[in-house]
């Protein structure tokens, strides 16, 4: 069998949506450590009396989801009294996180649920799905546990102790009232409360996360909070422009500085505009774990729909659209798939290199936009980005400084260059369409464009044919800002640091050394890795994410009304010492195994969180890690000149500006300065 955390999660995932919006995050958590509380009880290691749990056997299980709970029991078992189920609920509650993170993984390992890069979003995987059914631990089939709990409730079968278990917890959070209709629930009320009650375990731990449900909304009532606007308002506007200067430069620091001055909780203005910021770590775990039930992202990015005619934009959806959109889109955007271009990806970055002159200075910035956004198209869409490259940056840059910034009137899209950048898209989107039509694809690698086509197909009222230009597209925009500012970023961090430098080169060249590595090797480069993760911490190119509370909430002891806009400094705890110490220094080791510090839950955010975190932070990390690894093997590079000091531009978002300029020293591993060419591609079509 399962372990009762894992068929929970299965039992609480709601399809819809690929998250566990049924339950709050706190209903959640009691449900998941009563879980394992009944796992032991299984176990023979605790049982229950009428007024408190009782440690029975310390001996470990052999589970790694069981066992720190159990090591726990027993540390202070000699040093307290006997204590009531509810103090072990409330006493494992800091463990919630990480006991949903890693029976999550455990369902993925085996094939139950499937996942992105980001872990934000899961489904039953396609085969379970069909099936209605899932391989357990011992070999054995096993009936999915939201159709066997259907058939127990809404009948009279008699229930396996596993199940009476499951149905037990669920109900002790909930769960019932929230799936099932307003008579469905009072038809079967008595069946599932008899169902609860029929083991004493069963219901000693279950009542406790009901008290403890209970005893926790009375005293969120009893808290008094101060109404919408009592927040602490930051000084030093502008009379119209408010506090928009200070964001046009580091927005990061800015934001830190004043969560150090005011808390998690304040107040901005943007000509005019009022944004409530909440900042910190706890903003950040509220963020992973709540916001899918209160923030939503539309607002902020209408002018995009207005602008393209387009309402699915997977930046712009929420709730059940954004799921069903970001799980077409996720294998494309995918790590697996970038490393299955191996090969490829190299070859785009040597014939990149191969076509800069030696010793003439460089933009960094514009090489890593050429070969981040080649292979971004080549691999999800088939075709090359070159030739609209020039067009593509004109147009999002655009569209960002009028619609996401601000800083340019909506008059500024109809300038005659930009409709010529948009229409010359339109182009690179007819030919990728045609490129893409069943006959041309016969012995064609499945690809982004095919599952869009797919969806398309299938389900024309959901993304009909005048959303297909912007998802299509997207590849030639994705890049040009986030990843390419990113490898930027590393770039210089590499070269202004000789010892990290010759550090990487040496992995770099251990890397190649057997010829074109595998993706099982690219994932073992400690130092090409943690730079990446550095520089990300260090330089997060979207510091802050705005957001609209779509529900009213409570947050850092305020109330938050439904309609306020907010800013989410979710960047905040990359530059606090109680999670990075001594954030100013460049630290690679921060990353090692033994250290970990970004895996601290809301520490860590340069992909941004919950479920609008970056989707292709796989694809990026890995292309990252190749090209940086590539350049490095095949090249002698030097900053020019090499007394530069970083100049961050900040228009559409955070880069090195074009005065980041670097020099080819001399060409290493056979490559050959020369012009075009390159192999060919064996992602496009027949045609």
């Amino acid at each position: 069998m399962l372990r009762f955390a894992e068929e929970l999660l299965v039992l609480l995932l709601n399809e819809q949506d690929g998250d566990f919006s049924h339950l709050s995050a706190r209903s959640l958590d009691f449900a998941l450590t009563g879980a394992v509380l009944m796992d032991l009880a299984f176990e023979g290691r605790i049982d229950t009396d009428a007024e408190a749990l009782i440690l029975t056997d310390p001996t470990p299980v052999g589970d790694d989801l069981l066992d720190p709970i159990l090591a726990d029991i027993v540390a202070a078992w000699d040093d307290l009294d006997p204590q009531p189920p509810e103090f072990w609920l409330r006493r494992f509650m800091a463990q919630a996180d990480a006991l949903r993170t890693q029976a999550l993984r455990r369902l993925v390992n085996r094939g139950i649920l499937d996942t992105d890069d980001t872990h934000t979003l899961f489904s039953l995987s396609h085969r379970v799905a069909r099936t209605r059914r899932y391989m357990t631990v011992d070999g054995q089939y096993e009936r999915q546990i939201h159709d066997r709990i259907m058939d127990i409730i809404f009948s009279e079968d008699i229930p396996a102790p596993s199940d009476v278990v499951c149905i037990a917890l669920a109900h002790a959070c909930g769960f019932f009232q929230r799936i099932l209709t307003g008579p469905e629930y009072e038809e079967v009320q008595d069946r599932i409360t008899l169902i609860a009650g029929l083991d004493l375990i069963g219901q000693a731990i279950p009542n406790a996360i009901r008290k403890l449900n209970v005893a926790d909304t009375q005293a969120l009532r009893r808290v008094i909070h101060k109404q919408g606007g009592g927040w602490p308002q930051v000084s030093g506007a502008w009379p119209v422009a408010g506090h928009a200067f200070k964001l046009a430069g580091n927005i990061g620091a800015y934001l830190t500085e004043q969560y150090l001055k005011h808390g998690p909780v304040f107040e901005i203005r943007v000509f005019g505009h009022r944004y409530v910021v909440l900042a910190g770590r706890d903003a950040n775990r509220f963020m992973i774990r709540e916001g899918r039930s209160y923030l939503r992202s539309w607002e902020h990015w209408r002018g995009f729909n207005d602008e393209l005619g387009s309402p699915h934009i997977i930046t712009a959806l929420d709730g059940p659209e954004h799921s069903r959109l970001r799980k077409t889109l996720r294998a494309g955007y995918s790590q697996r798939t970038f490393l299955q271009y191996i090969p490829e990806a190299v070859t785009i970055v040597e014939r990149e290199v191969a076509q800069l002159g030696l010793e003439q200075p460089v933009s960094g910035y514009r090489v890593m936009q050429r070969i981040t956004t080649e292979q971004i198209c080549r691999i999800t869409t088939g075709a090359s980005a070159m030739e609209y490259l020039d067009d593509a940056i004109l147009f999002i840059n655009m569209l960002e400084k009028v619609y996401l910034t601000r800083r340019r009137p909506r008059i500024m899209m109809s300038l005659p260059r930009v409709r010529r950048a948009r229409k010359r898209l339109e182009t690179a989107f007819e030919e990728i369409l045609v490129a893409h039509m069943p006959e041309r694809r016969l012995r064609a690698d499945h690809d982004l464009v095919d599952d869009l086509l797919d969806l398309h197909a299938h389900a024309p009222e959901f993304l009909p044919s005048t959303d297909l230009f912007i998802n299509v597209i997207g590849p030639f925009l994705l890049g040009l800002d986030t990843v390419a500012g990113s490898a930027t970023f590393m770039l210089y961090s590499l070269l202004k640091d000789r010892d990290l430098l010759e550090l990487a080169r040496a992995e770099a060249d251990e890397l190649f050394a057997d010829g074109m590595p595998t993706a099982e090797d690219i994932r073992r480069l400690p130092v090409i890795h943690g730079t990446v993760l550095e520089t990300l911490r260090m330089y997060p190119i979207a510091p802050a994410l705005t957001r609209t509370a779509m529900n009213s909430f409570e947050f850092g002891g305020y109330h938050i009304p439904a309609g306020t806009d907010l800013i989410m400094a979710t960047t905040v705890p990359h530059n606090l010492p109680e999670f990075f110490p001594f954030p100013e220094r460049f630290d690679i080791d921060r990353y090692t195994p033994e250290r970990k510090e970004h895996a601290q839950l809301g520490a860590f955010a340069p992909f941004g969180l919950g479920h609008h975190a970056c989707l292709g932070q796989g694809f990026a990390l890995a292309q990252m890690v190749l090209n940086m690894a590539t350049l490095l093997n095949r090249t002698e590079i030097a900053m020019d000149p090499p007394s530069y000091q970083l100049k961050i531009a900040y228009t559409p978002v955070a880069h090195p500006d074009h005065r980041f300029k670097f020099q080819i020293l001399g060409h290493r591993h056979g490559i050959v300065a020369k012009r075009g060419g390159g192999a060919p591609w064996r992602c496009l079509s027949n045609a």
